[in-house]
């Protein structure tokens, strides 16, 4: 005989019930963090706070905060939600207060903007709903005024199936005025793409939905996930969030109208932004827009007299689509006389060529031909005879011919591109008006928050006897040979990143050289620690650059089959502008501030892919205002 319930209300539900219940009314609205709400206490009807508690985008009189609580009862219904701000965190004098509703409209997430806050002020703060607190959560206002040093920690790139979230406890564990997160928050894949198999075969670290990210319910569900990380957690509760996104919170490698991780078959691109970009909003603590565009999040924060934090949109407003080393090479062509249609001839004397181009009745019958050519080993000879380019079948060439990729075109014509935009016109002009502002100001340190590298990375030349062949690698040998190629051409190694449109960071670069007083750029996306000193095409500095490492997503080491120590070396001999690297762990970046110099610190954490971990000897760099290079502690 089973045993009676203790609940003497025959309509009352616990919250293990409501969980086994709600499929039919929250359904998995509930489900996102009801688990360990419902383990905790089974037989309370009070609402659940399903996510902790995050603030973010602060100021100085007013911060977000953020929550996300849903009804006990399993009724999808709306709430009413209390919070508080206090500067003690035992609650005893009320700083501010007030009340907000939340519902299924906005995946029961709560946002307000407390406001009427004092300046370089720590708060506390909670929320409550229908008899139940929320966790408390502390937070800091920015200063108005004054030159005391502030310290930012920089992460991004947080993977879920690969690895742990130590960075974010460590994070956590000190004393910053903020977190900049400079984007993939989170990642859209399927399970199984791109994860680690023993992270999500013994760890527990699978993802949810199994799918990939499409769908407005998929970025909720995927964003609830990761949100349930308790190091996640702890360093949304212990500072204010700074966000930007990157791609992965829509798609791998987004730009304005569509994505590298985005086909036909998944429906319009921009309904999934639409969805991807609600979820965002929702999901996290940023100050979204009012009048509902919430396309638009570059936007900039005083830090008292010592510096301006501008957050740009390298991926969404302005961004073209990236040129792409696998799609975008031209063939090399030959130029053909098609005197006679039925056989024309190639024409390689640049005499003979300059007088057809001369004449404009030879000149109309040029036509420049992609020709394929003989391989003996260094040697490339072009075929030349019309009748035996006729019979070959492109896709199925005889061993030793091949197209050819026309480098110097792609290098010379392609890439230099001014029309490709990365900014877009409209942020491209606010960026340079805040940097005004800020040096009308008199602030020292302009501080610019962005996705992707803007240093020139060239392409690593990696030796035969370097390679290390019984490693696994994401790179065959067919694609070291291809870099070689792309590498002797001098080319750089991502077009994703500024590289990819050297013509619209020059144009960054010509509002820093003219606007601002000194200016230090922030970058996530490669996964890997960087610093660069930047300098223009002219070759006269501009500026710094400090990229963070990952939180848990793999860099370089993962995909060269080299030794990292040979890697680093390759990267600065084909870079010159790169000061320092490292490619095979994952941390985060803090940044000192003070009136005469920025110290940059990798903190790094010896293992994602383990629970225990050990922090490694941090690596500090410094730039002295007026200088605009980086030196050592």
């Amino acid at each position: 005989m089973k045993n009676k319930t203790r609940n003497h209300n025959p309509h009352a539900q616990t919250r293990r019930q409501v969980l086994q219940t709600t499929s039919g009314v929250l359904g998995v609205v509930a489900l996102r963090g009801f688990e360990t709400a419902a383990a905790a206490s089974p037989d309370s009807d009070q609402a659940i706070f399903t996510h902790g508690v995050a603030s973010g985008d602060p100021l100085a009189d007013r911060v977000i905060l953020w929550t996300r609580v849903i009804p006990a009862s399993g009724e999808a219904k709306r709430l009413s939600v209390q919070w508080q701000v206090s500067q003690s965190a035992e609650f005893s004098q009320i700083t501010a207060s007030g009340s907000a509703a939340t519902g299924p409209q906005s995946d029961y997430t709560v946002k307000v903007d407390a406001g009427r806050l004092s300046a370089n002020t720590p708060y506390y703060y909670r929320f409550t709903c229908e008899g139940a607190s929320s966790p408390v959560g502390r937070t800091k206002t920015l200063p108005e005024t004054g030159t005391e040093g502030v310290k930012l920690a920089v992460v991004s790139c947080s993977n879920y199936p690969q690895g742990y979230f130590h960075v974010y406890r460590e994070v956590a564990k000190r004393d910053y005025g903020a977190v900049l997160h400079l984007g993939d928050y989170i990642y859209e894949y399927p399970a199984g793409t791109y994860s680690n198999e023993d992270m999500t075969q013994n760890h527990g670290r699978q993802v949810a939905p199994k799918g990939e990210v499409i769908a407005l319910e998929d970025y909720r569900t995927r964003y609830g996930l990761y949100r349930s990380d308790p190091d996640l957690q702890a360093a949304h509760a212990a500072h204010p969030f700074i966000c930007i996104w990157d791609d992965h919170e829509i798609a791998n490698d987004t730009w304005r109208t569509g994505a590298e991780n985005h086909n036909d078959g998944e429906g319009d691109f921009e309904a999934r932004k639409k969805a991807a970009l609600r979820a965002y909003h929702e999901w996290l603590p940023i100050r979204s827009n009012p009048k509902g565009n919430q396309n638009v999040i570059y936007r900039s924060f005083e830090i008292g007299d010592l510096a301006t934090l501008i957050m740009l949109d390298t991926r969404i407003v302005g961004r073209d689509k990236p040129l792409n080393y696998a799609h975008d090479l031209p063939l090399r062509t030959v130029p053909f006389h098609f005197a006679d249609k039925t056989k024309p001839t190639a024409v390689t004397d640049p005499e003979t060529l300059k007088k057809l181009r001369a004449d404009p009745d030879t000149k109309a019958q040029l036509k420049d031909i992609p020709v394929p050519f003989r391989l003996d080993g260094a040697k490339a000879d072009p075929i030349l005879d019309w009748g035996e380019i006729q019979e070959l079948d492109p896709k199925n060439l005889p061993k030793g011919v091949s197209f050819l990729p026309d480098l110097a075109q792609f290098k010379d014509k392609i890439l230099p591109d001014s029309a490709r935009n990365m900014l877009g016109d409209t942020q491209q002009l606010w960026f340079t008006r805040q940097l005004s502002r800020s040096t009308a100001k008199g602030k020292p340190w302009q501080i610019i928050g962005q996705q992707v590298l803007t240093g020139k990375v060239g392409i690593p030349s990696i030796k035969d006897e370097d390679i290390e062949k019984e490693k696994n690698s994401y790179v065959s040998p067919r694609r070291i040979a291809e870099f070689r190629m792309l590498a002797a051409m001098g080319l750089p190694l991502n077009l994703d990143a500024w590289d990819g449109y050297p013509a619209a960071r020059e144009t960054l670069f010509r509002a820093i050289n003219t606007k601002a007083s000194n200016a230090v750029l922030l970058a996530g996306d490669t996964h890997n620690a960087w610093a660069f000193d930047l300098a223009n095409e002219s070759d006269n500095p501009v500026a710094v650059e400090f990229a963070t490492a990952g939180v848990s997503s793999p860099g370089m080491e993962e995909y060269l089959p080299v030794k990292p120590s040979v890697l680093s070396d390759a990267l600065h001999k084909s870079s010159p502008e790169l000061v320092a690297f490292d490619g095979e762990h994952r941390g985060w970046l803090e940044l000192s501030l003070a009136a005469d110099e920025v110290t940059a610190t990798f903190h790094f954490v010896s293992s994602v892919r383990e629970k225990t971990y050990q922090l490694l000897t941090p690596v500090s760099r410094v730039v002295k205002a007026g200088r605009h290079s980086i030196s050592k502690v």
